[in-house]
Parts: C-alpha cells; structure tokens; sequence
C-alpha cells in the first residue's frame, strides 16, 4: 500500500519554506550569542517570579502575576520566560533568544498558509501552483526581512512573537471556519474566538486587533467571494463599531483617564503624538520596502516631533499620503480586494502603538504582524506577473529573488551586529548620532571593557563622548550623567560636581517616567555595590531630587522611599537611618507587604525582637512572592534562635 503523494508544486514550495527556515536559523545564529538589553532588565531579569525553581501551582500562579507591562500584564509572555529560566537553568540570553527564534519560525509556517488561503480567495483563477509560488515567497520574506530582527533578537519582544504566533493561528482557522462552515467551521470559528485569541491578548495587548482583523476578512475578501455579507459579518461590523463607540467614550470619562496617564512624563501631546506618527507610519514603509541598514536601530528617539500639519511640512504629505492610501484600499475592494485587504492589514496593525496612546514614538518591532499586510500586496503582484509571459513575469520573479536575497544580507549584517554588544552599539551610534538612547548604550557597553578602568585609554574616551552625548542629545535623558559618574568611579577619577548637579536638576524638574524609575533602582544597586563614587549625601539628595519631581506619583514616591531605605541598611550599613526613611514609604503606602516585611528585618538587626515578632504575626496572610515568603521564614527563624540573627538575615 502507498502512502498519498503532495503534488510536485506543493512539494517545492513546501520545501521552499523549509529552506527559508534552515536559512532563518543560519543567519540568526550569530545574534542568539548577544547579551540582554534595554527593557530586558526590569521586565525580565529583575522580576523574582521568573526565577522559577519548581513547576508547582504556587510558583507558576505568581509567574502569571508577575507581568509589569500593559494592563494584562501579559501573562503568557511572562510564563514562556519562566519556563525558559527553569530549563535553561538561569536567565541565559542564548536560550531566550533561540526560543524566540522558534516562535518566528512557527509563526512563518503560519503566514504560509494564511497567505495561501488569502491568496486564493483574492485570485480564484489563479493555478496552484502559482498561489504556492507566491505564499512561500511571501513566507520566506516574512522570516528574512530585516524589520523582524528585533521581535527575535531583543529577548523581550518574545511578547510580540507569541502575540502574533496566537493572532495568525487564531485568524487562520477563523478563515478556515467560515470558508469550510458546518459544525467543524462552527469549532475552528470557536477555538479561534474563545481560545487562540485571549492567548495573543495576554501575551501583549496588540492581540486586541484580531476581531478587526477578521472583519477586514469578511468585510473584502469573503465579501468578493460570496457576493454578500452574511448573518455573522453584520454582526461583527456592528459589534465592533460599538466597541470602538464604547471605548471612545471609557477614553474620555474620568473612569478612562488611566489610558493617558503615560502622558504625564511624554515630551508631547497626544495631538503631537498623532501627527508624528502619520511620518512615522512612512517611515516603517519604506523600513518595509527599502531596508537600508543605516536607517534601523533598537532606538528611534532621534525622530523629530510633529509640532503642527506644517511643521515639518512633511507631517502634512504624510497624513494626505495616509489618506490617499484608505482611499486607494476602498476604490479596489472588489477590483483588487489583495491590494485593499493589504492596506487595511498595515493600517489595522498599527491602530494601537501607532497612534494616540503615550507610547514611545517609534520601535521596528511594531510592525511585526503589520509587515504581512505589506508583503501580501507583494505577493499579489508577483502573482498577478507570474500569470504573464514576457518580461513582465521575467521581472516579477527576478525582483522576488533579489528582494529575498537583500533581504537575508541585511539581516545577516544585523545579526551580526547583535551577537555583541560594544559592535551593535557602536554601529547603531553612527547611523544615528542624535539618538540619546544609542549613544548611551554605546557608552555603557564600553564602559563595561576593562580598558575604560584607565582614564588614558581610548575605551574611556570613547564611553565619556557617547555619555555627553547621550546628555546632549536629550535635555530630559539623565542616564548619561549616571554613566559619567559610573565611568569617572571605575577609572579612579573624580565625580565632575557638574555632572552630579545636571542628573539632580533633570531628576527634579525634567518628566519622571518608567526608564528613570529603572535608573533610580540601578542608581540603588550600583551604589550599595560600590560602583559610584558618591558620598552618602550625594545618593540621599539624588533620590530627594527625584521625589520631588512633580510627575512623580505618591506609589512612585514609597518606592524611592523603599530604595532610598535598601541603600541606607546595606551601603551605608546604617539599619537606623534606613528605618526612618522606610517608614516614609509605609505612610505613603501603609499595606505594602514588601516594605512591611523589610521592616521586620530593621527592626530585628536593631534588637526589636518583639516589635519583629509583632510585625510578622501581622505578615502571616500577608500576599508574599517567593523570595519575601524565603524572607520571612528565615526572620522567624532568627526570632526563635536569636543567637543567630545576623547570619540569617537575608539582604
């Protein structure tokens, strides 16, 4: 008996993808070398929770508490980083991103056959070998375009990687569903609604987009093909034009006001941040079009803001250009429902991050699930060529191949780059001189050779110009103040007086938001471990600058309060002190089981057994995460044998 064999065209495309998969793997491997970075460190290497250490109910239910980013606070994302920890056996970059690597490469096996499927339902006509053709190429372009590298090689954006792995599943078998019907369409219609889709929401909040998404599905391309909306398409118009009413409305109620919160330490207004992102959208574009390897970077906070339509001009041709491009999606939804479903994909992809929320203004990776939609609208082309004889075909397939192969050496270059971090950091600095964040990394990762320890060595000039620079750059960036003083301290230099006082004055009067919160806890860490060469006072009247800041909230304040008070008992070794202070934090936040249990601890060190004792008895169905609940076992262990105190206190 013989097993059914594929046809030929289905066999080579299927063995295109995989090509394009051991090809991913090759180009990628370098980068899977490089270090954690940026946000890496508050979301994932200063969480406790992910340091998981046992796969019990305890220990994985505090992992999916343990998110910091989004309302959801993603805790798919957050899981997937706590199993990576447990069997990599630490935090180990290689396996972090190798593991992101992986979801990349499902996910292309998922843009194959999406794109297959929508392929075929915009060019019925089309032969099949040809739609393979086309959806391989598609697939292949999707895993080596250079905007996809930091969705993989930036171990954080594993958030945006799940996200969209859950999104294409979820709208694959939504397609599959309605397109098949019955009482199995009725069951994929459903595991894609009532599961796949909360799983891409709860790895990050992008996955929102999915019913929008599927109602451009219906609304063009099942539209096209049936001639008609049906019963379920109604529905899901209406329902999302209520949805998006009632939001509209939650926005603008005091109720909603959390959603522009961010505002408060942004640079710029919501109506500035809408009008950059009309030239920001255009700049991803031609990111997906021509993908120059000068123009990308981890950072992009060297773009200039949009004051005003005309200033730059150019925010004016950018909204008119955007404008012209919903029209072009709306005239050819039934002429060329590819080219319309296409548009309204990128469109779609970026309604979240690109718009009025007080995000940052610009990242490569948003663009991840958006860049389908681009590539889509290449695949129609290249089909539409391949039905052609002639040059025109001859053209289609020769620009298909060079797309592919300039493509994979861009990425290539980039992953390179990111296999190190002195070499990415350098680069990025170059191709982008007006970036504060980048030529703070750049410093930072200097600093970290042991030749910046000599203040005569050209590491230690080069990491001083990229942290005056980083200065420069940015009147509200304070990190490179904080490398000058970490730099001047590890080559035996004194602290400029300047440079102590700039850090204070944009602590107290530029805007507070999440990155100086991290810095203030660096701040913390590096000066408990003796890697600032400030007095005691300096550090106090850092932290004093930064809660005066008026941006900064009363939850913000307690938590400087708290950091303030972990420096004071273990730099300054002044248990007393640190009390004071940490008290300040409980008046802020009387119910704070964290800094509740630090205070036991003072108080024990300074021989208060029975107010420790008290304060525990008070703990005992205190909400404690793995490593306080390690704490407060080790303090009654010290309060039962008191001899024993000091050693088993844990910092």
């Amino acid at each position: 008996m013989t097993g059914v064999r594929l046809p030929r065209c289905s066999r080579l495309a299927i063995a295109g993808v995989l090509m394009a998969l051991v090809l991913t793997s090759a180009i990628y491997w370098p980068g899977l070398e490089g270090s954690f970075f940026f946000d890496d460190d508050p979301n994932i290497l200063q969480v406790e929770a992910l340091r998981l250490g046992e796969l019990s109910l305890p220990a994985l239910h505090e992992v999916l508490a343990s998110g910091l980013s989004g309302p959801s606070g993603r805790p798919v994302a957050q899981l997937s980083f706590a199993l990576n920890h447990y069997f990599s056996g630490g935090f180990d970059p290689f396996a972090f991103k190798a593991t992101n690597l992986i979801i990349h490469a499902f996910a292309a096996i998922l843009v194959f056959f999406l794109g297959l499927r929508l392929l075929a339902a915009g060019t019925p006509e089309a032969p099949r070998g040809r739609l393979l053709a086309a959806a391989a190429i598609l697939a292949a372009l999707w895993l080596l375009h250079p905007l996809q590298l930091t969705t993989v090689l930036y171990a954080v954006q594993r958030m945006t990687g799940l996200s969209a792995l859950f999104l294409f599943a979820a709208l694959l078998l939504h397609v599959r569903g309605r397109e098949g019907g019955g009482a199995a369409g009725a069951a994929q219609v459903a595991i894609a609604w009532g599961l796949l889709w909360p799983l891409s929401f709860l790895s990050k909040e992008t996955g929102a987009l999915f019913p929008l998404f599927a109602l451009a599905w219906e609304l063009i391309l099942r539209r096209k093909t049936t001639g008609r909306l049906d019963r379920f398409a109604r529905l899901l118009a209406v329902l999302a034009g209520l949805t998006f009413v009632a939001g509209a409305i939650y926005a603008a109620l005091p109720v909603g006001q959390w959603l522009w919160a961010g505002y408060d330490f942004r640079l710029f207004s919501p109506a500035e941040r809408l009008l950059t992102e009309g030239r920001v959208l255009w700049f991803y574009l031609g990111l997906a079009l021509f993908p120059r390897l000068e123009a990308f970077s981890l950072h992009h906070d060297d773009i200039a803001l949009s004051v005003g339509l005309l200033d730059p001009w150019t925010t004016l041709i950018a909204w008119a250009g955007l404008a012209g491009l919903a029209w072009l999606a709306w005239h050819t939804r039934t002429r060329a429902p590819l080219l319309a479903f296409g548009i309204a994909w990128f469109l779609i992809g970026h309604l979240l991050e690109s718009t009025v929320l007080p995000l940052e203004i610009a990242h490569e990776h948003r663009n991840y699930v958006p860049l389908f939609g681009v590539l889509l609208v290449g695949a129609w082309a290249l089909l539409e060529a391949l039905g052609r004889a002639g040059p025109r075909r001859t053209f289609g397939v020769a620009l298909a191949v060079a797309a592919l192969g300039y493509s994979a050496l861009v990425t290539g270059l980039r992953a390179h780059q990111f296999g190190e971090e002195v070499r990415r950091t350098q680069i990025e600095s170059q191709h982008h001189p007006e970036s504060a964040r980048t030529h703070y990394e750049a410093g930072r990762a200097v600093t970290m050779l042991d030749q910046s320890a000599d203040a005569e060595s050209p590491a230690y000039f080069f990491a001083r110009t990229h942290f005056e620079r980083a200065g420069e750059s940015d009147p509200t960036f304070k990190l490179g103040w904080l490398g000058l003083i970490h730099l001047n301290c590890r080559a035996g230099k004194p602290v400029d007086t300047a440079w102590r006082e700039a850090l204070s004055r944009r602590l107290r009067e530029t805007p507070f938001g999440p990155g100086d919160q991290s810095m203030m806890f660096t701040l913390k860490e590096m000066a408990i471990a003796g890697a600032l060469c400030l007095e005691r006072a300096d550090i106090a009247a850092l932290f004093a600058a930064a809660r005066a800041n008026p941006t900064v909230t009363p939850g913000v304040r307690a938590i400087l309060h708290s950091w303030l008070a972990d420096y004071l008992a273990l730099g300054a070794r002044d248990p007393a002190a640190a009390l004071t202070v940490l008290d300040q934090a409980l008046a802020i936040a009387p119910y704070n089981s964290s800094n509740r249990l630090k205070r036991a601890q003072l108080v024990l060190l300074l021989g208060r057994h029975d107010e420790a004792g008290a304060m525990l008895a008070e703990l005992s169905t205190a909400k404690l995460n793995r490593p306080e609940r390690e704490t407060y076992l080790q303090i009654r262990a010290c309060l039962e044998h008191p001899n024993a105190s000091t050693a088993c206190i844990a910092k």
